[in-house]
Order: structure tokens, then sequence, then C-alpha cells
């Protein structure tokens, strides 16, 4: 972050109005307020009669005259000089007008107890009342309440947007037949897909090849218009690795390789885009590991805390507690992440450490929640509590 703040990069986010239809899953720019209590008078809360407590006396039955009732439907506005609405299906009407009132000894003494079935004016929330704080990624129920409070449209985050660059001359996209060694480019759609699960817009270069030069111009052409870069592939040393020396050339390397695992190889950086939206400032850049597993540690670790932090948003501890089904070791130098299947038994929530190498997506997709286990914890027993991040759970 140094790096970048000295680059002229700041994490401040952007914010913009968007309607409540729209609202859904955004994260909120500022602290929502009502703009009126609600309800936003004495309302009846059931169907029946509006009557004032005193009239509706002790006795079993009670009539009551026309002139000492007021017909009403759940919502209503109460009449003037009411105070309780008896419910409909102890109201018995006669011919006259009047009605009867039956089971006047279970209302608990409505002449004592006024306000019975009524819903006071601003019993939900006042005019000025906190109805979402800052921060928060907007949930229907949220959504609702802003309305309910007189808003017809929130500030919210812009949605960050983040520039996904594969690269690879054995890469292919999704769908095209491949020949040896060929390989489908699926950690495009699975980084595409969490970004938008983070509140982010993706946009998906296409495959560069193992060509420095060609790499240089799409990081300077992805940062012009971009919060964040994520290059896949070419972070390691092998011979068609150049993403280390080309992220030097357009800008800085700020780490090469993290105490992670998988996804030793991640390189950290910034770049100075040219024309563009971003183009007075530095755009940071990472350098995310080809095999699958590895390019969603990555992203987990460095992307989804970096673009928390462009929304503003205050992302909740979503961790459970489980307990390991059998015996684990991790090398103890590195934060191990771990994919892990869970069970739920009669006496505790089961984890189950997948056996992962790098290159299996498979196995990610068939894991409930990742396990990070922190540096320097290596031998755990079966019957171990452990803290899990559900992996459903991470777009909030």
């Amino acid at each position: 972050m140094d790096t970048l703040a000295r680059g002229g990069w700041l994490m401040r986010p952007a914010t913009e109005e968007v309607p409540l239809t729209d609202g859904l899953g955004r994260v909120s720019a500022a602290p929502v307020h009502a703009r009126r209590p609600s309800p936003g008078c004495d309302s009846a809360a059931m169907d029946g009669i509006a009557v004032a407590a005193a009239d509706a006396g002790h006795r079993d039955p009670v009539r009551l005259p026309r002139a000492a009732f007021d017909w009403i439907d759940t919502g209503d506005p109460m009449p003037a000089g009411t105070d309780t609405v008896i419910e409909r299906e102890r109201v018995v009407p006669r011919d006259d007008g009047s009605v009867t009132i039956t089971g006047v000894t279970g209302l608990a003494g409505p002449a004592s107890h006024p306000g019975r079935n009524v819903r006071r004016a601003g019993e939900d929330f006042t005019a000025g009342q906190l109805l979402v704080p800052a921060g928060r990624r907007l949930r229907p129920a949220d959504l609702a309440a802003a309305a309910a409070g007189g808003h017809v449209a929130l500030a919210v985050a812009r949605e960050p947007v983040v520039a996904i660059i594969p690269t690879g001359d054995e890469i292919r996209p999704v769908g095209t037949p491949l020949r040896r060694g060929d390989i489908t480019d699926t950690n495009s759609l699975m980084l595409a897909a969490r970004c938008r699960q983070a509140g982010a817009l993706p946009v998906v270069s296409g495959i560069q090849p193992d060509d420095p030069d060609a790499l240089a111009a799409g990081i300077r052409g992805a940062a012009a218009d971009a919060d964040l870069v994520l290059v896949i592939a070419g972070s390691s040393r092998g011979r068609d690795d150049h993403t280390a020396a080309v992220l030097a050339q357009v800008g800085g390397v700020a780490v090469a390789g993290a105490a992670v695992r998988p996804g030793h190889p991640v390189l950290l950086g910034h770049a100075k885009p040219g024309e563009g939206r971003q183009a007075a400032g530095t755009v940071p850049v990472i350098g995310v590991p080809g095999y699958p597993l590895a390019a969603a540690v990555i992203f987990e670790v460095f992307a989804s805390p970096l673009l928390a932090g462009l929304q503003g948003w205050q992302r909740r501890d979503d961790t459970r507690r489980a307990v390991l089904d059998r015996d684990w070791a991790s090398p103890p130098g590195v934060e191990d992440w771990v994919p892990v299947a869970l069970t739920q038994t009669a006496d505790a929530l089961a984890a189950t450490p997948a056996r992962h190498g790098a290159g299996s997506i498979s196995q990610l997709a068939r894991a409930d929640a990742w396990w990070p286990i922190p540096v320097g914890q290596g031998h755990f027993p079966a019957g171990t509590p452990i803290q899990v991040r559900p992996i459903s759970a991470q777009s909030q």
C-alpha cells in the first residue's frame, strides 16, 4: 500500500447515486437516516372495528351502537377518538348496524389497556433514525427500510473496475477445441465471477501471448480505466514467465513471492497507465499464479481486501467453528489455505481437508469453505477445533 500511495494511488471510494431498485449488493457510501417516521400515524394492526377502549367495557358480550365504532382494515389510520382495534373475529354485526363483541374477557381488559392492535406513529422508526450504516453491502431488507423512510435512491460506492488479463501461448478460450498441450482459460471465468461477488465489474481481455511487448501494452491499456489489474500466469521464473520484468517496466514490483500456499509466486506491484480515467495516478497490479487453486487463494488474500477497501465495505467476520475429522499437517513456514468440505454431524460441524494440489480446480469446486492456517502452525490431530470461512458467504 505504501508503494501505491507514493505513486499517487489513494484507497478512497468514489460514490454515485442509484435508485433503490438497483441497490441490491451495492455498498452504502453514507449512513441512511429516515426522512419520515414509520408508521406515519397511528394505524390499525388488524382488521376489525376501531373503538375507544373505555367503550368496550368488561362485560361479555358487549354491544356497541353504530356511532361507537368504525370498521377498519389493517394499515388504515385510526379514526379520531379511537385507540383500540377489536379483531373482526370477535365482532358480530347486527341488523340495526350495531355490533356485539364476544370474548371480551379474553381481551385482558381492553378498557384498561388502550392501544390493543394499534401501531403507533413512529413505532417502527422515527424521523432521523439511522436505518442503514455506511459501509454495508445492501440487502433486500435494507432497501425496503430505506423506501419506508422516504428514500427513492441511495448514495453507494462506485463499483471498482477489475481488468483481468489471461496470458500464455497454451491458453484457449472456453469452448475452444483443445489440441495436445492446450489449456482452457478457466481462471478468467472464475476470477471474473469472484469479482462480481465482491461488488466489482470485471473486464476480461483477450488472451495475451508470451510476449513482453504485447503484455506491457496490455497492462498499460487495462490500467487506463481499471481500479485493479489481475495478470494471470507468468509470475514465476519459467522461460516464458515475463510478468515480473514487464511490471517493473510499466510501473514497479513491490513484492515478488509471498509466504502463502498455494500461490507463493504472486507478484504485487503497480502500473502507470497511459491515457484514461486513471492516467493521473497509479493502478495496483496483482500477478496471479496460473494454477487455479493458487489463483483462487491469491484473490482471497490480496484482491478481496483491496476491493472491499475501494468500496468502503466494512467486511464482516463470517468465520465458523468446525472440527477436523482427520489428522492434518501443513508446512509451518507459510500461511496455508486449505479447501475443506463441511458436514453437519450430531455433535459438531465436521471439516474434511482436501489433499490439494495447486492445479486442482475440482477440489475447490467440492469444497464448502477455506481453512486459512496461520504461519507457524503445522500439525493438527483429528478433533482439533478450527476456524473456516464459508465460500458461499464471501459475497457478503
